[in-house]
This record gives structure tokens, C-alpha cells and sequence, in this order.
């Protein structure tokens, strides 16, 4: 049935368009970081030595869940703040950039509508901060094989772009978990 001029629009925006949405700016900087990262491997970095370090970077996904909080900044949301945590969130996927738009046009929209959502969003932050860790691994080994080979000018830029693209978003996954409501299986795992 075709929408009239008149028809109010839809309570919620559909999956693909969500999908699209928040392609474009994780799109955007993977490319940005992703990209001189490949450039200098390609270039610069010995076949062994590259899937050495890329090797040793993947072991972080044997890393359980429960040790998270051992390298976790803070309890704290003052803390994230007060180093801009926020401000990089604007500019992410399900970012406020991305959700203000999103919220234009869809007024009652919201990224956790029940507690349920609320789980699995805890779930993917998890599931993102250990991405964004092992690449925090990667990128700081190949800073390091940067250094020791003398490409001063590579091993800066691939650390400033390792704190762009990957400390920071593992900083932005704490923070977000702090801001949620405590969920039934979160409190659980805290007592037991």
C-alpha cells in the first residue's frame, strides 16, 4: 500500500536503514586507520614478522570476558569525560550524530527501548572492545617493528591512529557500559 503525502511516518526506522546509517562513519574510519596501517605492512613489514604480530594480536580473543575489568579505566564516568570519551562518541556508529538524525525523523526511536535491548547491547560493547583491543595490539606492534626499523614518521602517525581508532573506542564501550542501568545479569556476575 503506497504511503500517502499525510501518513504520519513509521514509529521506528527499518533495519537496513540503521545498517546504512551506521556504516557510514565506521566506514569512514576504518578506512582512515586501516588504511595507512596496510599501506606500511604492505610496504615495510616482512611476511613473518607480519603474521607473527598479527598472531600474537588474535590471542585477545581468548581472553574471557571476565577479565575485562582488569584493564577497565574506571568505574568512574568523571574519569571518561574528563578525557573526551563523549565527544568521540558523537562521531561512531550509534553515535549522538547518527541517533540525532535518526531521532529527527523518527521521534519515539530509541537504541534500548526495554531491558532486554539493554542486554544485548552490553553484550555487543563486549564484543566491540575486545575488537578494538586486539587491534590496539596490532597496531601497537607494528608501531613498535616501525620504530625499530627507523620509520619514525610511521610509527608516530600508526600510534596517534592506534588511540584514534582503537583506544578510544574500547574507552567508549566502558563508558557505555557505566551509563546503562545495571541488567539482572550484570548484577548477578557482580555477586557471584
Amino acid at each position: 500500500m503506497p504511503i500517502m503525502p499525510n501518513d504520519p511516518p513509521p514509529a521506528r526506522p527499518s533495519a537496513a536503514l540503521l545498517a546504512a546509517l551506521n556504516a557510514v562513519p565506521s566506514v569512514l574510519w576504518s578506512g582512515l586507520a586501516l588504511g595507512p596501517l596496510s599501506v606500511f605492512c604492505y610496504q615495510h613489514v616482512a611476511r613473518p614478522w607480519l603474521w607473527g604480530l598479527l598472531g600474537v594480536s588474535l590471542l585477545g580473543y581468548a581472553v574471557p570476558r571476565s577479565w575485562f575489568r582488569y584493564w577497565q579505566l574506571s568505574r568512574a564516568r568523571r574519569r571518561y569525560e574528563r578525557l573526551g570519551v563523549p565527544v568521540v562518541a558523537r562521531f561512531t556508529q550509534h553515535g549522538t550524530l547518527v541517533h540525532q538524525w535518526l531521532r529527527r525523523r523518527y521521534p519515539h526511536y530509541r537504541r534500548v527501548p526495554h531491558r532486554q535491548a539493554g542486554r544485548r547491547l552490553v553484550a555487543e560493547s563486549y564484543h566491540l572492545e575486545r575488537f578494538h583491543g586486539v587491534l590496539l595490539v596490532f597496531f601497537g606492534l607494528v608501531s613498535l617493528y616501525a620504530l625499530m626499523r627507523g620509520h619514525l614518521g610511521w610509527a608516530g602517525l600508526l600510534l596517534v591512529l592506534n588511540v584514534g581508532y582503537n583506544l578510544y573506542p574500547v574507552w567508549l564501550q566502558q563508558y557505555l557500559r557505566l551509563r546503562l542501568p545495571p541488567t539482572d545479569a550484570a548484577v548477578n556476575s557482580r555477586s557471584g
